[in-house]
């Protein structure tokens, strides 16, 4: 029993759990055969292992794979990050224009996550049958679209079409970029690269806030669809020329975080295969990844749902950001009123508090998740345990009651709008600590199930925001900040102490979920 971590003797070998570092290993594991890091990474046990095929992602330089990476957070920020708040320093602009109330302009984002929600389901099994290129193109495609379209509408009915035409090209950055972490990289890589996804997808997403006040008030509020269009057009671009395929199918042997039995002294003598051509890897379908029929994988996302695990990071996630998505439908609603009265440009200049605190949490994951987990290992006779990885949700505990108590009392004592954003940053740091530590866990922990894992988070927080966008408005009105914003501080904290069984029980579930899927 590792630190309080439950053992189980169900299989052989428990998928996850892996050898990590052979500096502490027992004398008598045979490690010869096992693939290892480089440079300060040189006992590291390289975790899945590389196949013998140059195609392969794991075989690719790292600085190809990280330029691959930092491609999809660009097309991840515009998509995620700048879509879904883009409106939400306009919100007394639009009332105006289109003669509405603010709970019409609230379900202009409703929709479009709504779309988001619908969408996911589907994409969950098309990036497992045909691999994960296709639906990235289409998904930009359709944000282009959507943007153009916003840009040019001329009713509220037309506008609220661009955005959910917006929505369709939103889920699969959203959700699969945390499985295209496991393609890309080994065990030892993912956390400092789950911060980054964390830092494009919630991080920066109140940027598109700052910069959409001030778009408004100068040029009009079509200029932000005007200026993200162009920004989507050179994803576009970009995407269809570097934007390859992520998806491999790797022989089982070289799977050695999610196998079923120890095979650590295999060595499959294959020669090596090689890289196909630049001029193929453009091609936008690259073959099939999976023999399971698309009936099967639409149904996939509900059924993984029986593990408690997966239910608890679907709770935690979609929970968590929900709160982050009430606080921009109500932001132009509490500070454009009395006693604050402030235009959609210092509205828009107040998100430049939870953009500094989710880039900083962001920045923290990221140089203290890796840490944390090979250290760890080091000290389990070299043995990694994906659990380890939730440690961090003791930072999220601290920052998300420090922040979501703090808010609402202080809108409601009438302090200042900055004082208010700043606290506003701390508690957008803890949704940077819920996302890392569940990216990372769930990758680790069931890799050959992360897309349907992430899809269904995806889903239900998405549909929790579809549903918010209907009341939150008249929720604040009724209630008050302070009670509102205490409720939600105290449903953070039991959430994060819901985590502990996951902690101790964690090991036996994937033993006994894969030992399921296997009989």
């Amino acid at each position: 029993m590792a630190f309080g971590i439950l053992e189980t003797s169900r299989l052989e070998h428990t998928p996850g759990t892996s050898l990590l570092e052979t500096g502490a290993l027992n004398e008598t594991v045979n490690t010869a055969a096992l693939k290892k890091g480089s440079g300060r990474h040189a006992t590291t046990i390289l975790v899945p292992q590389p196949s013998n095929d140059l195609n392969d992602p794991l075989r690719w330089p790292l600085w190809q794979r990280d330029l691959l990476f930092a491609l999809f957070l660009y097309c991840t920020i515009l998509c995620v990050g700048g879509i879904g708040p883009l409106l939400s320093a306009s919100a007394a602009v639009l009332v105006e224009e289109f003669h509405i109330d603010f709970t019409k302009v609230t379900l202009l984002s409703g929709y479009q996550l709504c779309a988001v929600g619908g969408v996911g389901i589907f994409i969950s099994a098309l990036s497992h049958k045909y691999g994960k290129r296709p639906g990235f193109l289409l998904s930009i495609l359709f944000a282009f679209v959507g943007t153009l379209w916003g840009g040019a509408a001329q009713s509220y009915s037309s506008l609220l079409g661009a955005r959910i035409v917006q929505g369709l090209g939103v889920a699969m950055w959203e959700a699969v970029l945390f499985a295209v972490i496991g393609d890309l990289y080994y065990v030892h890589e993912r956390g400092a690269r789950t911060a980054a996804i964390t830092i494009a997808i919630s991080g920066l997403s109140n940027l598109p806030a700052v910069l959409s006040g001030l778009i408004t008030m100068r040029l009009g509020w079509r200029w932000m669809f005007w200026m993200m269009a162009i920004f989507l057009g050179i994803a576009l671009v970009l995407l269809s020329i570097f934007g390859w395929e992520t998806a491999f199918n790797r022989a089982s042997i070289y799977n050695t975080d999610t196998a079923s039995t120890d095979n650590v002294r295999e060595e499959e003598a294959v020669a090596i295969r090689p890289r196909r051509s630049f001029l193929r890897r453009l091609a936008p379908f690259s073959g099939t990844y999976s023999d399971t029929n698309l009936l099967t994988m639409i149904i996939r996302p509900f059924l993984i749902l029986a593990n408690p695990a997966v239910i608890w990071s679907t709770l935690l996630l979609s929970i968590t950001t929900a709160w982050f998505v009430v606080v921009s439908f109500i932001i132009a609603q509490i500070f454009s009123g009395p006693p604050y009265f402030l235009n959609p440009e210092d509205i828009g200049y107040m998100s430049a508090g939870p953009t500094v605190g989710g880039v900083l949490g962001s920045i923290i994951c990221g140089l203290i998740s890796d840490p944390i987990a090979t250290t760890l290992a080091k000290r389990n006779k070299g043995i990694y345990e994906p659990e380890f990885r939730l440690l961090l949700l003791v930072f999220m505990l601290v920052t998300a009651s420090l922040g979501f108590f703090l808010f609402g009392n202080l809108v409601e004592a009438g302090y200042s709008p900055a004082a208010i954003s700043a606290v506003w940053g701390v508690a957008t740091m803890s949704i940077q600590f819920c996302s890392v530590t569940i990216g990372t866990y769930m990758v680790d922990a069931y890799r050959d199930i992360s897309i349907e894992v992430f899809i269904i988070g995806m889903v239900t927080k998405n549909f929790v925001f579809f549903g918010l966008s209907f009341g939150v408005n008249d929720w604040v009105t009724a209630w008050g900040p302070a009670r509102v914003f205490n409720t939600i501080g105290g449903i953070q904290a039991a959430l994060c102490i819901l985590s502990i069984p996951v902690w101790i029980f964690g090991k036996q579930w994937r033993a006994y979920f894969h030992a399921k899927h296997i009989s």
